[in-house]
């Protein structure tokens, strides 16, 4: 295993945290330290260590009917530990709208949580880390797409999901990694405006040449735009000369150029989907170009040897939140970690995922 990962988050100690006997310790550290399937980074005394917050929010979530949802690229002791639905964008959009609770607390970034509130806005939807934000979400906002719908009259708008609820509220439809181009490819007309990823723009336009003229916002996400194609080669012709076929996959946030040269292209979950199967099939040698959290949802998942080559990218604001932030906004939220949205922006905002649903499906 060449692939460099990134320390376990350390937990702060700010949170007084709940008694627990040795036997109930030793048993749920066990459980932890078996799901998470890294016996060296994810010991069994840091597993004992995480065990009482662990025990804790399983227990209040049951209590007060809290269904919890992860990204992927959350820590392995929020999704392993503690989360009753993990997966990418668009799996989870549609977890927290059909969810019996009435309570939905979203461990990832801020658009993410919105989002569930959109879907679900009779439901309260709680994030443990308000300043948890997103390069792309942040880099766009709702007088962005006026601009270029008054520049553009009638030209369809297509919003990654990456976005606020203000943006998704002015825009045609919502599209997250796994749909894209499907959705884009339905619109009516010959042009297309899409926000804000200029790298997933970029992997439109050249998908639907001939097709529509894709307009495109210049936005980008900071994790994927630092891998380029020129690094993907150089790592593929070093493992050439040693023999080893490297496969490599890659999210579509990437540069057109790193798609280029990826084997497999796609969001999150088809990423993790292919490389179990790849490893059925005793192709062990593979390159992640995406967030470190999916290398470490393989790690955990896959049954037989794998040999991540490459080192991942961590997001910065997908790692704020610690099993310490889900705790205590379990306990006591603030005002700040309940998502509120404007009931206009969410009429406007809930049309654009449902079209969203509708193309997709």
């Amino acid at each position: 295993m060449t692939i460099e990962m990134p320390a376990p988050p350390r937990q702060s100690g700010v949170i007084v945290l709940k008694e627990y006997s040795k036997e109930e310790i030793d048993i749920e550290s066990e459980r932890l330290y078996n799901e998470i399937q890294q016996k060296e980074r994810w010991s069994i005394e840091l597993c004992k260590s995480i065990a009482p917050l662990t025990l804790e929010i399983n227990q209040l979530k049951e209590e007060n009917d809290v269904f919890l949802i992860a990204h992927s690229y959350q820590t392995p002791d929020i999704i392993y530990g503690v989360a009753d639905e993990v997966s990418d964008s668009y799996s989870l959009s549609k977890a927290a709208r059909d969810a019996s609770q009435q309570t939905i607390l979203f461990s990832s970034v801020r658009f993410m949580a919105e989002t569930a509130k959109i879907v679900s806005p009779h439901k309260t939807v709680i994030h443990p880390s308000p300043d948890a934000g997103c390069s792309l979400s942040d880099g766009i906002n709702a007088q962005d797409v006026r601009n270029l719908k008054e520049k553009f009259p009638g030209v369809p708008v297509a919003c990654y999901i990456n976005t606020t609820a203000e943006v998704k509220a002015e825009c045609d439809v919502c599209v997250t990694s796994s749909n894209y181009l499907k959705i884009c490819e339905k619109l009516p007309g010959k042009r297309l405006i899409f926000v804000p990823d200029r790298f997933m723009g970029k992997h439109l336009q050249n998908s639907l040449a001939g097709k529509k003229e894709v307009i495109v916002y210049d936005g980008e996400c900071e994790v994927h735009a630092l891998f380029t194609g020129e690094k993907i080669r150089s790592w593929k012709e070093r493992m050439s000369k040693q023999g080893i076929n490297l496969t490599v996959l890659s999210h579509p946030e990437c540069d057109a150029e790193v798609l280029e040269e990826s084997d497999i292209v796609g969001s999150s979950e088809v990423l993790i989907k292919k490389t179990l199967e790849l490893s059925e099939k005793g192709e062990k040698d593979v390159m992640l170009i995406t967030e470190c959290g999916t290398v470490d949802r393989i790690l955990a998942e896959s049954k037989n040897d794998l040999n991540i080559i490459g080192a991942c990218v961590m997001c910065k604001h997908m790692k704020k939140t610690h099993l310490e932030d889900i705790l205590q906004s379990l306990r006591n939220p603030t005002t700040e970690q309940v998502i509120e949205l404007d009931d206009e922006i969410i009429k406007r905002a809930k049309h654009s995922l449902e079209e969203m649903f509708r193309l997709a499906e």
